[in-house]
């Protein structure tokens, strides 16, 4: 019999329960979270491009934008709407969303990850009304378009990203900066989350890239978040495990509450 990870189902619990969690996340992972700083709140199930998302829209801004992110838990964005807090949640089909996060934390059986899916979207579905939903496809192809939806729903003026080959190209070389843990980590977590402009980031970590050159530490593809020939790999293999007569409820009910949320 597959147990699973017992932190996982419990981490699945606490996350619905915004005054227990967002206390939690305020002090493990400050910056991150929704607090009364906080100008947007840009989340979603993880492996559903939200890193993508946040370090776009950061660019765009090169301003001090204060964004709440990479909590992938519903009561971050219950918390946002009750709030009134404009908010973007990312969204991705739960069959790839699931697989690719089943890659990265292997010791998560896929019916765990399953049972989060569902559990993350059926609770936001209630509160629909108060955020924006992008599509995985539509943040990772015209994100400056999605911006603008968010401009639209809550009356703000962010600037949009400018979704360009290049622009790409910065987007995806931070991403594995990210995963790196890197000398300028910490400048860029302050970025990611508004602290600092991109000017500002880049200028502080020019001395420290110029001493580090290439000498940087490998990035599994398993774990980065960004598209991956070897993690598709995976996923192929995956494919039959996912589908399996024994997971067909739990399926029907993740794809049930992906098409609600879309509409």
């Amino acid at each position: 019999m597959v147990i699973g990870s017992p932190r996982h189902a419990v981490r699945r619990r606490l996350t619905e329960h915004p005054s227990l969690y967002l206390p939690l996340a305020n002090w493990k992972r400050p910056g991150r979270a929704l607090d009364q700083h906080t100008q947007l709140v840009l989340d979603g199930f993880t492996r559903s491009a939200s890193t993508f998302a946040v370090i776009a829209f950061q660019l765009a801004q090169n301003d001090h934008v204060r964004v709440a992110h990479h909590l992938h838990a519903p009561g971050h964005i219950t918390a946002a709407a009750v709030r009134h807090v404009p908010t973007l949640v990312t969204l991705r089909e739960p069959e790839p969303a699931v697989l690719s996060a089943s890659i990265r934390e292997p010791r998560v059986t896929l019916r765990q990850w399953l049972k989060t899916y569902t559990a993350f979207s059926e609770r936001i579905l209630p509160f629909r009304s108060g955020f924006v939903v992008a599509t995985f496809e539509e943040v990772t192809t015209d994100f400056g378009a999605v911006t603008r939806r968010v401009n639209e729903r809550f009356g703000t003026d962010f600037r949009e990203f400018d979704h360009t080959e290049q622009n790409v190209q910065i987007v995806f070389q931070l991403i594995d900066e990210r995963a790196q843990n890197l000398p300028w980590s910490e400048a860029l977590h302050q970025f990611i989350s508004g602290i600092v402009s991109a000017d500002e980031f880049w200028r502080s970590s020019g001395p420290q890239r110029e001493s580090a050159g290439q000498a940087r530490p490998a990035v599994s593809e398993l774990r980065v978040q960004r598209p991956s020939h070897e993690r598709e790999a995976r996923k192929t293999a995956l494919r039959a495990r996912y589908h399996d007569a024994s997971l067909s409820r739990l399926r029907g009910r993740a794809e049930r509450a992906y098409r609600e949320l879309l509409d």
